[in-house]
């Protein structure tokens, strides 16, 4: 009866799961007073990087033109200098941003884990330890991999988005607004896709908290479970959750499939648009 209780609580937390509020999230992040000057310089290393890779373009602009003549050393030079200056504060900047993952991820679990410690036991009889422990070591991986690659990528191409926006712009404005009228369309295509996909992602690493929650407390209590004769049952219930969760993982492995073609696609698609533009402008001169 207990058990039955329990299972009852889960799935119905399970049912209802609660929408992703990014307010909380970083108020939640605020109250253990993470090293944000580590976030500061990895996001300003990161731009730095993104700067040296957009002045790439334009030396090598001069260079291509000036291949007809004597080749100019000193951009050469300028040229790989800023690759390799790119790639390694680029490479910086990846490490300042995981030490303060790292470090958010740290507190965050020493926070968790010292309230766990104090809570009644009533939470623990609805709540599978399996459970708890999932939402303790996966899902601060996913909070880990958010701040210290998700926003910081975000960041970056955004800044490489304006700049290249703002170059396109002064080499040829009318291929430029061409780009930027069909780039909205791919993305109107490819959203259903990724949104989808986003769901799908969610609702496996659910069912997972909630498989490890089930196979924690089966596991913990194999002693009773055989003098209750259980196993028959325990397996029809853990076949259950594996079945859902094999499920998912096909339509997850399908809709991952399906995304990085119809992204590349869609992609190739418009760059051989463009250029098809670009070729008939250069073929009329203007």
């Amino acid at each position: 009866m207990q058990r039955s209780t329990t299972m009852l609580a889960a799935e119905k937390r399970q049912s209802t799961p609660k929408k992703f509020d990014f307010r909380s999230f970083m108020k939640l992040i605020s109250t253990i007073h993470p090293h944000y000057w580590q976030l500061g310089l990895g996001l300003l290393l990161g731009l730095v990087a993104t700067a040296g890779q957009l002045i790439v373009p334009t030396i090598a602009k001069s260079l291509i033109n000036a291949l007809g003549h004597a080749v100019n050393m000193n951009l050469v030079i300028g040229v790989v200098g800023l690759f390799i200056g790119s790639a390694l504060i680029s490479a910086g900047s990846g490490a300042v941003l995981g030490f303060f993952g790292e470090d958010v991820v740290a507190k965050l679990r020493n926070k968790l884990w010292a309230k766990l410690l104090v809570l009644p036991v009533s939470y623990f009889d609805t709540t599978k330890s399996g459970e708890i422990t999932s939402r303790l070591v996966n899902d601060f991986t996913q909070v880990k991999d958010l701040l210290a690659n998700s926003v910081p990528r975000m960041v970056t191409a955004l800044m490489q988005l304006i700049g290249a926006l703002i170059l396109m712009l002064m080499m040829d404005w009318k291929m430029t607004a061409i780009m930027f009228a069909v780039v909205p369309l791919v993305i109107l295509i490819f959203l259903p896709v990724a949104t989808q996909s986003r769901k799908i992602a969610f609702s496996r690493q659910e069912n997972l908290a909630a498989f490890s929650g089930e196979a924690g407390d089966v596991l913990g209590a194999v002693r009773l479970v055989k003098s209750s004769n259980a196993e028959a049952v325990e397996k029809k219930t853990g076949d259950a959750r594996i079945d859902r969760l094999y499920r998912l993982g096909l339509k997850e492995a399908v809709y991952d499939a399906v995304a990085q073609p119809v992204m590349t696609t869609l992609m190739m698609g418009m760059i051989v648009g463009v250029l098809a533009y670009g070729a008939s402008r250069v073929a009329s001169g203007s």
